[in-house]
């Protein structure tokens, strides 16, 4: 499994990290899955991370240290942070949350199914398109 990219879901919850990676798990995505419980610790895995190992990130907005409003401020400052896709992967459905996210660099966002069902079909049109058909950026 090493030899595939890398998905990062930064995620508090544990359930919710549990079911991602259940669906994950059911849909045999081809992917190495990293958990980072809150923007601090994506932070210092991305410090030792070749960026170009990683497919995509699912960012919950809702985290203690660094939430994902800190996240993605964090990103729009470094220019090389800026090229990986970013989807932010939450419960809000609040119109501000996601203007905010789209001014400051999110790629995507999904509002977090609370049905198993749905979930799959969320991971799988994520993983389909930022996992497949979406071209990646080049690193230098």
């Amino acid at each position: 499994m090493s030899t595939h990219k890398k998905i990062i879901l930064v995620e508090d919850n544990l359930d919710d990290v549990r079911l991602t990676k259940l669906a994950f798990e059911n849909l045999n995505i081809p992917a190495q899955f990293v958990h980072c419980t809150n923007g601090e610790e994506l932070l210092d895995f991305l410090k030792d991370e070749p960026l170009s190992n990683i497919n995509y990130i699912l960012l919950d907005l809702n985290m203690p240290k660094l939430n994902g409003f800190d996240v993605l401020n964090t990103f729009l400052k470094d220019e090389n942070l800026q090229k990986l896709p970013v989807i932010v992967f939450t419960t809000s459905s609040n119109p501000a949350d996601i203007k905010k996210c789209y001014e400051t660099g999110a790629n995507a966002y999904v509002v977090k199914p609370f049905d198993f069902t749905d979930l799959e079909k969320s991971i799988g049109a994520i993983s389909s398109f930022w996992g497949g058909v979406n071209v990646k950026p080049m690193f230098v």
